[in-house]
């Protein structure tokens, strides 16, 4: 069954379950850091050598995992999908 249909629909599958695995692990990381955070809010607001606060540095470490999961995940995701493109 090679009907161009066929292909297509198969490639949609392939990128779709790409994309929903990337983002349920994006979704894990940010709910632990999420978790952690709000159990160190429980306890006041601690500062990093009482000069920042700690909400600052997991806010910056989601932003970067965002960032890093929509630039890296795209372009894994056109490497491994350009080299698996003649199946």
């Amino acid at each position: 069954m090679s009907s161009p249909w066929y292909t297509s629909l198969r490639k949609a599958l392939r990128w779709g379950s790409f994309l929903v695995a990337h983002f349920v692990v994006a979704c894990l990381f940010i709910g632990i850091i999420f978790a952690i955070q709000s159990l160190l809010i429980v306890f006041g607001d601690p500062k990093l050598l009482d000069a920042v606060p700690l909400r600052y540095i997991f806010d910056g470490m989601d932003g970067g995992i965002l960032v890093a999961f929509v630039i890296l995940g795209t372009l894994d995701a056109v490497r491994v999908f350009r080299i698996n493109d003649d199946d």
